[in-house]
């Protein structure tokens, strides 16, 4: 029962997520690459970043550029 309880607490974190960023992972690609597709009002932005050529710093920063503010 704690498993179930654990597996609906993050998946209730990754639509929060998803609500919050709209970002679309693309889950097949290497460990060290994150990839996905971010939907943001105007425009759909594939997202490709090595995280052996990035810091966890830019790419932070790089993700959360990608949320809107204007609530």
């Amino acid at each position: 029962q704690e498993k179930n309880e654990d597996d609906e607490a993050n998946m209730y974190l990754v639509q929060l997520y998803y609500l919050i960023c709209h970002i679309d992972w693309d889950y097949s690609c290497e460990p060290s690459i994150i990839k996905g597709i971010h939907y943001g009002p105007d425009i759909a932005q594939p997202i490709n970043l090595d995280t052996r050529l990035h810091s966890r710093c830019f790419i932070n920063d790089y993700l959360w550029n990608l949320v809107n503010t204007s609530w």
